[in-house]
């Protein structure tokens, strides 16, 4: 993956994980997860985007995402295309697959 990594791939804890299910308060780095780091959650503005959709967000805490939110962010990122698209259409395929087994997915910030 271009934008993503796997647990094993991280360099450093300044990642965005993205994790199955709903997060349970205190687990984190699941091998299952994938992870945005913090740089190109700002340089991509992702962090803008999310902002704009997921009501009171910040990239300090922990936001469940839907399918109806999830939907609302790749509408948003189509508009603004470019590489923020493309970061969020790398992990569509990644969401989808959660969707069948989760009602929603926990973005949990650095």
């Amino acid at each position: 993956m271009k934008y993503f990594v796997f647990d094993y791939e991280r360099k450093n804890t300044v990642y965005h994980e993205f994790q199955k299910g709903r997060f349970d308060g205190h687990t984190f780095w699941k091998s299952d997860s994938i992870s945005l780091s913090d740089d190109l959650l700002v340089t991509l503005a992702i962090e803008n985007l999310f902002a704009s959709v997921i009501p009171n967000y910040n990239s300090y805490s922990e936001f469940e995402i839907d399918t109806e939110l999830w939907n609302r962010i790749i509408l948003k990122a189509e508009q603004i295309g470019g590489e923020a698209l493309a970061c969020i259409l790398e992990a569509n395929e990644w969401v989808k697959n959660t969707y069948l087994e989760y009602d929603v997915f926990t973005i949990i910030g650095v």
